[in-house]
């Protein structure tokens, strides 16, 4: 992550303060014992369309023959070419094409264009496009992404991941003294359609050179988007890879106690559970503030009320 982007995700507006992750009483007992948390690939999701899974430009790859062969063209007669990036087949194309010292060739060239792009083409689908799925195929379990909430109360989520509110919620307070890893967490954005790569005329732009594809950016499409359905959910993630000799599909990493704020146990876990959590509590997470869950009857919801150690 260079450091721009790492600047730009610290000033995502309307960021927590406090993240929130929902576990069952027996992970919470790990997290607080251990005082890590568990990063894992997308392959461990309950979602199978979470972080897409197969590498796709989003469009049939021929649909960039048309916009492709303007761009060039487009190039090669303007009064002035734009910066293009390195020495990309496209960039030499264009240089060539603008001396006018071999007309006779360039007038060859410049007829036979849609041809060669179209060669060039076929080429990419049976080689470079091939190759890109299989990279990204292998890629996929070297994510690494924690998976947080902006909301501590949500009924769907107590019941999906917390054992039915018998488990429980842990506040994650931001740090800047020691650089808390949700300061640049992502929030997941709930559409419809799968992320691309870039759009067709990005894409034709790219492979001439007049811009460069945002890799980084490209993961976060990847990492940070879930359908509409999943909406509820109110999610931020922090996107990291293995680390050198890691194995698996997951890594537990460690925080720091004092990013530790809160934790809420659910209106039914049981006596027993709730004795092993504010036991390991007592030491250097006493910091932290706890609550129980209370059923409202009346209201058919809970409600959370602060309890003493």
């Amino acid at each position: 992550m260079t450091l721009e982007h790492y600047i730009r995700l610290r000033a995502i507006p309307d960021r927590p303060e406090t993240y929130f992750k929902y576990v069952t009483a027996g992970v919470a007992k790990i997290i607080l014992t251990n005082q890590k948390l568990r990063w894992s690939s997308p392959l461990l999701f309950n979602d199978p369309f979470d972080v897409q899974r197969e590498f796709d430009l989003g469009f049939d790859i021929e649909k960039l023959k048309e916009p492709l062969t303007n761009e060039l063209l487009g190039l090669v007669s303007a009064e002035q070419v734009p910066s293009l990036s390195g020495n990309s087949p496209a960039a030499l194309l264009v240089d060539s094409l603008r001396r006018h010292d071999h007309a006779d060739i360039r007038n060859i060239i410049l007829s036979e264009l849609p041809h060669l792009i179209d060669e060039g083409i076929q080429d990419v689908k049976k080689s470079s496009y091939e190759e890109l799925k299989n990279q990204w195929s292998e890629f996929i379990p070297e994510f690494r992404i924690l998976c947080l909430s902006s909301v501590h109360d949500n009924p769907l989520m107590w019941s999906h991941y917390s054992d039915s509110h018998r488990g429980a919620v842990l506040g994650l307070q931001c740090i800047d003294s020691i650089d808390s890893a949700w300061l640049v967490a992502q929030p997941v954005t709930y559409q419809t359609s799968p992320p691309m790569w870039a759009s067709i005329d990005e894409w034709a732009k790219i492979l001439t050179g007049q811009q460069k594809l945002d890799l980084i950016s490209v993961f976060t499409k990847y990492a940070c988007m879930k359908t509409p359905e999943w909406q509820y959910e109110k999610e931020w993630r922090v996107i990291s890879f293995a680390r050198q000799g890691e194995k698996g599909h997951f890594s537990d990493y460690r925080f720091n106690p004092r990013e530790l704020r809160s934790v809420y146990l659910g209106c039914d876990i049981s006596e027993e559970d709730r004795a092993d959590i504010t036991s390991l509590l007592k030491f250097d997470l006493s910091h932290a503030k706890v609550f129980l869950g209370k059923k409202l009857e009346r209201e058919r919801k809970v409600a959370f009320e602060r309890i003493k150690l």
